[in-house]
């Protein structure tokens, strides 16, 4: 299953890279916009195509009738609580129709959120911006092992390795003083894995995590391989800063973003597109 993950992240990240492409100029609140309205719209269409409309729209219908009901006969307690009876029978309907669309849209809504998280989540390091960099061993018996940390031109090496038994960590502080993408290679005894550092001012793709935990690490930190299992490092983290971003002038997370204006547009575009959600 790790391999079949890394291999859409292969397929995925380029696509997003190329989408991303036409507003790295600009602030990125542009490019989530256009990809939130887009997400929205897709989602909308495949919520219709993977449910019964007919028998949605029905129960829709059905409800609606029934909250006029009420309305009408509000003095007639009987009446209302029989009404109220039918839809609630009808709201849990429903909710059984769109149960199965609802768990086949999780999956692209999941793939898209990961490569959101990958460009949206945090920034590139600024010029002379320290960061902390920790890589993981698999067993602490790992840190008796002899451990460096080799960095390219342009990156700087601030602390010696601090060895964390308790948490099976080595941390380092780091600063770059070049911007770019540079390469990393941590050693722990014959194992070495490489890290890429991003480095600059513009937003873009920052890879947080680079693991070898499994199947979920991989799928959430899309952007570089995963680690081999046999090798003594299990994950190499570092903790770059937050992207800040601002919708309508108020500093918003970008997930929160995502959500919102997913939602406001399949909305606004669910009656162009025909479907009953």
């Amino acid at each position: 299953m790790v391999a079949l993950v890394n291999l859409i992240n292969v397929v995925l990240t380029p696509i997003f890279d190329v989408i991303c492409w036409p507003f790295r100029a600009l602030a990125p609140v542009w490019a989530l916009t256009v990809i939130s309205f887009a997400s929205g719209i897709f989602l909308v269409w495949l919520f219709g195509k993977t449910s019964d409309q007919d028998r949605i729209h029905e129960i829709r219908d059905r409800i609606r009738g029934n909250l006029i009901g009420v309305r009408l006969f509000q003095h007639d307690i009987g009446v209302v609580l029989s009404l109220q009876g039918r839809i609630f029978g009808d709201t849990f309907r429903f909710m059984r129709l769109a149960l199965v669309p609802l768990v086949i849209m999780m999956v692209p809504v999941v793939l898209i959120m990961t490569q959101l998280n990958l460009r949206f989540a945090v920034r590139p390091l600024e010029t002379g911006e320290p960061v902390l960099v920790k890589a993981l061993v698999r067993d602490a018996t790992a840190l008796d092992r002899p451990i460096a940390l080799d960095v390219p031109d342009g990156v700087v090496i601030e602390t010696p390795p601090v060895k964390i038994r308790s948490t099976r960590e080595i941390a380092w502080r780091l600063r770059v003083d070049r911007p770019g993408d540079h390469a990393l290679v941590v050693r722990v005894g014959e194992d070495t894995i490489e890290k890429r550092i991003a480095g600059g001012t513009r937003w873009g793709s920052v890879v947080q995590l680079r693991s070898g935990r499994g199947m979920l690490d991989t799928l959430l930190y899309p952007g570089e391989p995963p680690i081999a299992t046999s090798l003594s490092i299990e994950a190499i983290e570092i903790a770059y800063p937050p992207l800040e971003m601002h919708l309508l002038g108020f500093s918003v997370d970008w997930l929160i973003g995502f959500f919102v204006l997913s939602m406001v547009c399949g909305f606004a575009f669910k009656g162009v597109l025909g479907v009953e959600v």
